[in-house]
């Protein structure tokens, strides 16, 4: 590490976009904490990578304190969290809809992004610098048909994240600022699209590009960089931001 170096929790940073942002930050040198349910996947990274896995469902609260204590134990303090939690369920109408799934939904979603705010500010407001980005969706902009669960579950994440960044924007006492700010992607390479399911599936891969401007899914890199920017200083005045990244998706009809 360099003096420039930062600690960093990436909550659900084993797979997907989550592990394209543990990368990119282990590049550049930051010391990286990881965190997911598939510990074979964790210990890996740990020997690709350099970083420090812990095993944690972040639905349950009291794994999550757990976890953000251990990051703490292990490093003078927490400046940046990335906050990488989400699933979705098959496609259903509201009249349809299963509420189990729904529930599930929303205690990943919702909950857990939650649970990880909760525990990390309560250990970044002791040091100045420190920044959270939360991993939303466009579907939390727009309504998606037949996908309530996910699309009212990133609705009220973007909510949640600018309320947590109006509650730590300024200094208090002895407790510093905290810079929350939450991304909305569109359709990424990858995680739910990957090239197999996007071959198994033309009618739907046909219909995401449709209704993105751009007319191609994101690369994971891209998303990333912008998760780097805003948990770094060079987006020191931003903070309560819902940005979307979607290729146009939410920018209207076309």
């Amino acid at each position: 590490m360099t003096s420039s170096s930062k600690t960093v929790l990436v909550a659900g940073g084993t797979r997907g976009l989550g592990l394209i942002i543990t990368q990119e930050l282990v590049g550049r040198g930051h010391r990286v904490f990881v965190s997911g349910r598939n510990e074979e996947a964790g210990k890996q990274l740990e020997q690709d990578l350099g970083v420090t896995f812990f095993r944690a469902d972040v639905r349950n609260p009291v794994e999550v304190e757990a976890l953000v204590a251990r990051v703490q134990a292990e490093c003078d303090h927490l400046s940046w969290a990335v906050n990488n939690v989400g699933i979705t369920t098959k496609r259903m109408s509201v009249a349809d809809t299963d509420i189990n799934a729904w529930r599930d939904v929303m205690d990943t979603n919702l909950l857990a992004a939650l649970y990880l705010m909760k525990a990390e500010i309560g250990v970044m407001r002791r040091h100045a610098g420190a920044s959270i980005v939360n991993v939303s969706s466009c579907a939390g902009l727009l309504g998606v048909a037949n996908q309530s669960a996910y699309s009212v579950s990133k609705a009220a994440l973007n909510m949640l994240s600018q309320v947590a960044a109006l509650e730590n924007a300024q200094e208090q006492q002895d407790q510093h600022a905290i810079r929350i700010n939450a991304i909305c992607p569109g359709p990424i390479l990858g995680g739910m699209n990957t090239e197999e399911r996007l071959r198994a599936n033309p009618e739907g891969t046909r219909q995401k590009l449709a209704v993105t401007a751009m007319k191609r899914f994101a690369d994971p890199k891209e998303i990333a960089a912008l998760v780097l920017w805003l948990l770094s200083d060079d987006a020191s005045y931003m903070t309560g931001t819902v940005l979307p990244i979607d290729g146009g998706y939410s920018s209207g009809k076309f």
